[in-house]
C-alpha cells in the first residue's frame, strides 16, 4: 500500500476492528489500542442493513454475520396491544437479500476480532494513547495503561511507544483523538431521549423487527439470533437523569406500562437477573475534514446520532472500508485522506441529521426547515438512497 505501511487505530469497536481487518488484508502493519479490558460489556445487539452487509463482504465476514445473526426483510408495526397493524417491505434495488440482519453485539465484535487477528493486526486491550508527536515523516506515539473512565491513564514504559505513518481514532463519541485535533470545539449534545435495551429469549412469532408507540415511548423488538432477541425502548429523559442501575428494572416497567398483549408479556418476563443497558442518546457531527496531517477520526468520533435509521454502526464500517480503499488507491497520504473524507462526508452527515430529525418528529419537538426537508427524504426514500447508492 503506497500511502501507509504502519497504522495505529485507537478503539477496538466495530469501526476500528473493521479497519484493522481491511488494512491487514492489504499488507499494512496494524496496531490497535483499546482502552477498556477484553471483558468489557459490548452492548446488546444491533441491525445490519443491506449496505453494511455489502461493506462487510469486502473483508469477508458477511456470511459469518448471517450465519450467527437473524436475517429478515420487513419492518412490522404493532399497536400498543401487541397486534400487527402494518408491515413495511424493504425498498427495491437492495444490494442483495437479505435486506437486514440483526445480530448480538458480542457475537459481532467476535467476528470482527477474528477477522482482524487473521489479517495480522496486533490488538492490545487496557491501553490508550498518552502522547502523539508528529513530524513530516510520521507520528511518534506513546501508549499508557488505562485505569478507568474517571481516573487518568498511568504512564508506563511497558505499555510501549512506536512510530506510525497514520493514527486513526475510532474511539467513540468522547474521542480523545478528536480532542487532540480540534480541542473542545466539538462535544456531544444530549437529544433529550435515551435508549433502554435488554436481551430476552426470542419467541417464535418474532421474525422481523417490530416497532410500537404509546404515550411518547417507542418500543423496538429485534430478533438477534434463532435463540435471542432484544427488547428496546426510546424514551424522553428530560435533563439527562443519571438513573441508578438498581432502578433500571422498575423504570423499564414503568415506561412500558401503556403496552399490553405480547408486549406486556415480554415486559413481565424481565427479572432482576436480566441486564438492562441504559444509554442517553447524543448527537455530534464534525463538519470539517476529519483529519489533520497524519491523524484522523472516524465513526462515532466524527458523527454520532440516534439509532433511528439503524445506520450508526453501519457508517463506522463504511468509514473503515472506504478509508482502507483510499489508502490503497492513492500514493500520497494527504490525497488519500482528502478523497476519503469527500467520499464519506455527505452520506455520514445525512444519516446523522436525518436520524435526529426522526427522533424530534417522534417526540413532537419543534422542527426546522432543514428537518422538514430531511424528513421528506427519509420517508420513504432514505433506505433507497442508503441501500442503492455506493458508499
Amino acid at each position: 500500500m503506497a500511502a501507509v505501511r504502519k497504522v495505529l487505530i485507537q478503539g477496538a469497536g466495530i469501526g476500528g476492528l473493521t479497519l484493522a481487518a481491511a488494512l491487514g488484508q492489504r499488507g499494512v502493519q496494524v496496531d490497535v489500542a483499546e482502552a477498556v479490558g477484553s471483558d468489557a460489556v459490548l452492548g446488546v445487539g444491533l441491525n445490519q442493513p443491506a449496505n453494511v452487509l455489502a461493506a462487510l463482504d469486502e473483508i469477508g465476514v458477511r456470511e459469518a454475520c448471517l450465519n450467527i445473526g437473524f436475517p429478515f426483510e420487513e419492518l412490522v408495526l404493532w399497536n400498543p396491544l401487541g397486534e400487527q397493524v402494518a408491515a413495511i417491505p424493504p425498498p427495491d434495488g437492495v444490494y442483495a437479500k437479505p435486506s437486514n440482519n440483526a445480530i448480538g453485539r458480542p457475537a459481532y465484535n467476535q467476528i470482527l476480532r477474528e477477522a482482524a487477528d487473521k489479517a495480522g493486526a496486533r490488538i492490545r486491550t487496557g491501553v490508550t494513547i498518552w502522547e502523539m508527536h508528529e513530524d513530516a515523516d510520521g507520528v511518534e506515539v506513546e501508549l499508557a495503561t488505562w485505569t478507568g473512565k474517571r481516573t487518568p491513564p498511568i504512564r508506563d514504559a511497558g505499555a510501549g511507544s512506536n512510530r506510525y505513518d497514520l493514527v486513526v481514532g475510532f474511539d467513540g463519541v468522547r474521542s480523545k483523538i478528536r480532542e487532540h485535533l480540534f480541542g473542545d470545539k466539538y462535544a456531544p449534545a444530549f437529544t433529550g431521549s435515551a435508549n433502554w435495551r435488554v436481551t430476552l429469549p426470542r419467541p417464535d412469532y418474532l421474525e422481523h423487527i417490530v416497532v410500537a408507540f404509546a404515550a411518547g415511548v417507542k418500543v423496538v423488538l429485534t430478533p438477534t439470533s434463532r435463540d435471542d432477541m432484544y427488547f428496546g425502548l426510546v424514551t424522553p429523559e428530560p435533563g439527562k437523569p443519571r438513573h441508578a442501575p438498581e432502578d433500571f428494572l422498575d423504570l423499564f416497567r414503568e415506561r412500558t406500562r401503556p403496552f399490553s398483549g405480547r408486549l406486556g408479556e415480554l415486559r413481565d418476563s424481565i427479572t432482576p437477573d436480566h441486564t438492562i443497558v441504559y444509554t442517553p442518546l447524543e448527537y455530534l457531527t464534525v463538519r470539517e475534514p476529519w483529519f489533520r496531517d497524519r491523524i484522523a477520526i472516524a465513526g462515532d468520533a466524527a458523527h454520532t446520532s440516534p439509532p433511528h435509521l439503524s445506520q450508526g454502526a453501519a457508517m463506522a464500517v463504511e468509514d473503515a472500508v472506504t478509508l482502507a480503499a483510499a489508502l490503497d488507491q492513492h500514493d500520497g497520504l494527504p490525497d488519500a485522506l482528502d478523497a476519503w473524507y469527500r467520499r464519506r462526508r455527505d452520506r455520514a452527515l445525512f444519516v446523522a441529521d436525518a436520524s435526529l430529525a426522526l427522533l424530534k418528529q417522534e417526540n413532537g419537538d419543534e422542527l426546522t426547515a432543514a428537518d422538514h426537508e430531511l424528513l421528506r427524504q427519509v420517508v420513504p426514500n432514505a433506505q433507497v438512497r442508503l441501500f442503492t447508492e455506493a458508499y
